[in-house]
């Protein structure tokens, strides 16, 4: 269902939606699946203050926008605190961050964090911080465990800082959700089943596809506490392909089976060029959740897939009068190891292995068209 605002409050105070200029852009969660953790932003324009307003209005104070779907339920869609605010005569232009801008502001680490898992390391920065209430957090399978740390050698840090480290050893997507929580999600947890088959109609045109150089064919994982050891594992059909293509994770994980896992995901993931959309124009508002697989489906004929069923990474709403646009920030299912399951290849003659292209390896078996490529 399409989503409508409904609601804007600034410092717990609603404002009424006559006295919002309908030109609202919010930015959600990343453009890739290898970006750093982003901030949420939101954009939004009160018009027609008074000076009473004026002189009560505070950088700092509070910002939600709430919106309903068709059916009338309510739906958060930004939560965070205003960072700037311009007055031109009497219509103010506010801009707000949401919380994941604002953990450089807590300091973590100064008692001794013992041998743990990432899931369980993750949780403890959180307590530290003061702030288990605003984790959802998303463990997967894959949970190692990670070197102790002492602070009278590493020090302390921000809570900022220190998920931006953990992130890369898991894949982690690290967001803003619309209420206010921030997700921790390892790349393992997400699910092909959980996909979102997006109408068609709603797509305002067809997508662009794009190709790169691969991300790496040689992959070296550093691994224990100050990363002093390492695995390294290639590709060499892909070395041949594109030359040598180097890339180094630094974890903080303490076994070498947990290291190899990661580097044999990084180079299965990443040792070849593929088409991927990165973007998708919706032309309406829609209530998605960040690691959701979003099937797109009635492609151009010369698309290389249809349907083609990327991850939705982020991204921005655009309230413009009487028009509510998504642009989804897409990326390649295989970054997240989302490939056909078993129970997803139809018990159909066309499917028996004897028709399976033998050539096909499973991680590229993302779409029902490459079993028989």
């Amino acid at each position: 269902m399409s989503l409508w605002p409904s609601q804007v409050t600034v410092a717990g105070q609603t404002i009424a939606l006559a006295d919002v200029l309908a030109d609202v852009t919010i930015h959600h969660g990343r453009t890739d699946v290898f970006d750093d953790p982003s901030p949420s932003t939101c954009q939004i324009v009160i018009r027609d203050v008074d000076r009473a307003f004026v002189k009560a209005f505070q950088v700092g104070q509070t910002l939600t926008v709430q919106a309903q779907d068709g059916a009338g339920a309510p739906v958060s869609r930004f939560t965070g605190w205003i960072t700037d605010a311009d007055l031109d005569v009497d219509d103010l232009t506010a801009i707000a961050v949401s919380l994941l801008g604002r953990l450089s502001l807590y300091t973590i680490g100064a008692s001794t964090w013992p041998i743990e898992t990432w899931s369980a390391r993750v949780t403890r920065c959180f307590q530290e911080a003061g702030l288990s209430s605003s984790l959802d957090l998303r463990a997967a399978p894959f949970d190692p465990p990670l070197a102790a740390r002492d602070p009278a050698t590493a020090g302390t840090t921000t809570l900022a800082d220190y998920l931006n480290f953990l992130a890369p050893q898991v894949g982690a997507a690290i967001a803003d959700t619309p209420d206010g929580k921030i997700l921790v999600q390892a790349i393992g947890a997400r699910s092909i089943s959980s996909r979102f088959a997006l109408d068609p109609a709603l797509v305002a045109y067809a997508p662009a596809w794009h190709m790169v150089l691969p991300r790496g064919n040689i992959v070296t994982v550093r691994y224990t506490g100050d990363q002093s050891q390492s695995v390294t594992v290639r590709d060499d059909a892909s070395v041949a392909l594109y030359g040598e293509r180097r890339s180094t994770q630094d974890t903080s994980f303490t076994q070498t089976a947990d290291a190899t896992t990661r580097a044999n995901q990084l180079l299965a993931r990443g040792a070849y060029a593929r088409w991927n959309i990165l973007e998708a124009p919706v032309l309406a508002g829609l209530a998605l959740a960040v690691g959701t697989p979003v099937d797109l489906s009635s492609m151009p004929a010369a698309s290389p897939f249809d349907p083609w069923t990327p991850v939705l990474e982020g991204w921005t709403d655009r309230i413009d009068g009487d028009d509510w646009t998504m642009t989804l920030a897409l990326s390649d299912p295989l970054s997240s190891g989302l490939t056909l399951p078993w129970n997803g290849v139809p018990v159909d003659p066309a499917y028996q292995w004897n028709t399976i292209d033998p050539q096909t390896p499973w991680k590229d078996a993302l779409t029902l068209d490459a079993l028989h490529a």
